[in-house]
């Protein structure tokens, strides 16, 4: 792109903005549908960063200048008994990097397709998503949560490059729901692949999932669940891995009392994994027990689980509870974990989240441990606390710490990444909004130097939406 080319593009961002030339109703986005009718929600935010080692590179390559103008579209349509939802979004991204010259692209596009079909007696859902992401400009400790959930490994915390494009399809279908007996299948497509990439830990890989259950009420306070499970993995690592997995659960859940219940389950699952160095088998009984008991501000459950993995089996036992407070509300839990290369491990969790006179604050730390897709034990550990207040009618301030760590128990290596972030927000007009900041970063990672960035940013965005 010329000079010209890119000095227009950065005014015609600017003049959208600044005129707000999009379809508008003068009122804030209601993010909540109604009951029946139709709701359409079109957003715009433009960011300017200006970050001095976007790359955690040691030493800086030098100062980054980002400039992002997303926009993204929502739609939901609703009857009585379908709903139909759309989102969309997309980047225009211009970046300053050091050493090349100024680009101008349309960067993180994403599509999520969702549809549900719901009687009295059965449902029907589906949804269909696209997500890319540029993975250099990625900050690796956002999404921090979903990656919690799928298991933390070592490459999340990592800065790569490349774009990552992830495809993801799911049908489910439920009968019988108001009935003594029903039935259902689930089935799941996910899809990962990479391109522009020069990190190996970056491969494509896909996993197909089918689940068929059974249920039965028993009583009124008694009810049964019979599942069968198959899933398959596939990925072009270096090993070519490729994992069946197959199993059977029954389960019961049965209300001892108005305030306690209990779930037992005991099942069956084996893992066939082949790659090119051969093939391995694990498989055994699996199962659980769980028992929650309600308090009139919140609940305590008792739980042990026991599972197959691709290294075998893993116990767990745990305690938690939730309960709300006067000013908020607090959850916790605390157990211990055993693998078959490991010894017992304590895990845990504490989130809080208290209103003071002068502002809100929130704190959460996790102590974990899991087996990733590539059949390595690891533990993570995550920590984060924050405070927001109120400054005037219409600004607020807010400072947030997080820090992320996973450690590969068969290489002993640890990776972690920490950060501070302040953030000063104001409403400007009914409709457009201000946010400003400073966001620090550092990384840490066995046998290697520490590595730090620094970054101030300003986000002008607004939201309109269309009944």
């Amino acid at each position: 792109m010329g000079q010209k080319n890119k000095i227009a593009a950065l005014l015609a961002g600017t003049s959208l903005l600044a005129t707000g030339l999009v379809p508008a109703t003068g009122q804030e986005a209601d993010t909540t549908a109604p009951t029946e009718g139709f709701l359409m929600t079109l957003g715009i935010a433009s960011t300017l960063r200006v970050n001095d080692n976007l790359s955690f590179s040691d030493p800086s390559p030098g100062t980054s200048t980002l400039w992002d103008n997303t926009v993204t579209f929502g739609l939901i349509s609703e009857t009585g008994i379908a709903r139909f939802t759309a989102d969309l979004a997309g980047t225009i991204r211009t970046a300053a990097l050091p050493g090349q010259s100024t680009e101008t692209t349309f960067d993180d596009p994403s599509v999520v397709l969702g549809y549900q079909l719901e009687s009295a007696d059965s449902l029907l859902e589906a949804e269909l998503a696209y997500t890319q992401v540029s993975l250099q400009f990625e900050d690796p400790l956002a999404g921090l949560d979903d990656l919690i959930e799928d298991g933390l490994e070592p490459e999340d915390l990592v800065p790569t490059d490349g774009v990552r494009g992830t495809y993801s399809a799911r049908l489910g279908f439920e009968t019988g729901r108001t009935r003594a007996f029903g039935f259902g299948t689930v089935l799941e497509y996910d899809k990962t692949e990479y391109w522009d990439t020069t990190d190996p830990a970056n491969y494509d890989d896909e996993t197909t999932a089918a689940e068929v259950f059974a249920r039965l009420q028993f009583s009124p306070v008694m009810e049964g669940r019979l599942a069968l499970e198959w899933e398959q993995y596939d990925a072009m690592d270096t090993v070519l891995t490729s994992r069946r997995t197959v199993g059977a659960t029954a389960s019961v859940t049965y209300e001892i009392n108005p305030i306690t219940r209990m779930t037992a389950s005991l099942g069956y699952t084996e893992i066939e994994e082949t790659n090119l160095i051969g093939t391995t088998l694990q498989d055994g009984v699996t199962g659980g027990l769980a028992v929650t008991r309600d308090f009139p501000t919140g609940s305590v459950t008792a739980e042990f689980s026991t599972g197959i993995s691709t290294t075998g089996r893993r116990d767990t036992i745990e305690l938690r509870t939730d309960f709300e407070t006067p000013g908020g509300s607090i959850s916790a839990g605390i157990g211990a974990t055993r693998s078959n290369s490991d010894d017992a491990n304590l895990i845990g969790s504490l989130g809080i989240t208290h209103e003071l006179a002068m502002g809100t604050i929130t704190a959460a730390v996790e102590r974990s441990y899991d087996t990733s897709d590539a059949g390595v034990e690891n533990r993570s550990t995550t920590a984060s606390l924050g405070f927001d207040t109120d400054v005037s009618p219409n600004a607020s301030i807010g400072f947030e710490l997080d820090y992320a760590e996973v450690t590969d128990l068969v290489a002993d290596t640890t990776t972690s990444v920490s950060g501070f972030r302040a953030t000063y927000s104001r409403d400007l007009t009914a409709d457009w909004g201000l946010t400003a900041g400073y966001e620090y970063r550092k990384r840490q990672e066995t046998g290697s130097t520490d590595r730090e960035s620094n970054e101030l940013f300003v986000t002008l965005e607004r939201e309109f939406s269309i009944r």
